[in-house]
């Protein structure tokens, strides 16, 4: 089943003689269990791409499929990303006054799930990534991993379908890179979708394809040696 579908998209900023290309008709399609890693030198539009599949951002012009909708036609995108999108940001965007644990339950909480059952989920997947000593300390008690971890587990808690993440290792030491590497693994392996940002080959041959990306166009295309999440 494909989860997300990108037809001919492309997004434009500006206008006139001060339009700038961010993507030219890239067309692309994610299937459930499958983690695609999307590389390219900086400003070749990955991030655009992520900011386009989750719903963040509208295309000028072509088509975005989560699943069977299509984002134009749908009227809550805020209420679709939280049930069905999970995002690693570059900036992490951690509200700076909740813990750690109140970051991550967030989500959940916007989406009508009961303060205690979304602390009981954010302890979960704070566990699962070797981060629950981390629960009760503000974003600005931590370090830049860890702050980057707390950003991880938030996309990571809930039963999103989709998972974006746009440099997730960037403040992360090699153990903890490998063991994020290994979670977002393992959630595809149990059905899940991973668009994944990155600039290192060793993070990419985790994937089940790589997508190269050149001045807003995918220049190629190739399957990765995938790593077992074991």
């Amino acid at each position: 089943m494909t989860i997300v579908r990108l037809a001919e998209v492309a997004r434009v900023h500006g206008e006139g003689a001060a339009a700038v290309p961010a993507l030219q008709g890239v067309s692309l399609e994610v299937d459930a269990g499958e983690l695609v890693a999307v590389m390219g030198p900086s400003g070749s539009g990955k991030s655009t791409l992520l900011n386009l599949a989750g719903g963040l951002d509208r295309p000028t012009s072509g088509t975005v499929h989560i699943g069977e909708q299509d984002l134009a036609t749908v009227r809550d995108l805020a209420a679709l990303r939280r049930r069905s999108v999970g995002y690693v940001f570059q900036d992490l965007n951690l509200i700076t006054s909740l813990t750690a644990a109140e970051n991550v339950m967030l989500p959940r909480e916007l989406d009508g799930v009961r303060s205690r059952r979304a602390r009981e989920e954010a302890m979960a997947v704070l566990a699962e990534i070797d981060g629950e000593h981390l629960a009760d300390r503000f974003p600005d008690e931590l370090s830049g991993g860890q702050r980057q971890q707390v950003a991880i587990a938030r996309a990571l808690v809930g039963e999103r379908r989709l998972l974006l993440a746009d440099e997730p290792t960037g403040a992360l030491d090699t153990r903890t890179s490998d063991e994020i590497l290994r979670i977002l693994r393992a959630r595809c392996d149990a059905g899940a979708t991973v668009l994944l940002v990155t600039h290192e080959p060793r993070y990419a041959a985790w994937a089940d394809r790589v997508v190269f990306l050149r001045d807003g166009m995918i220049v190629d295309s190739t399957n990765a040696p995938v790593v077992s999440a074991r």
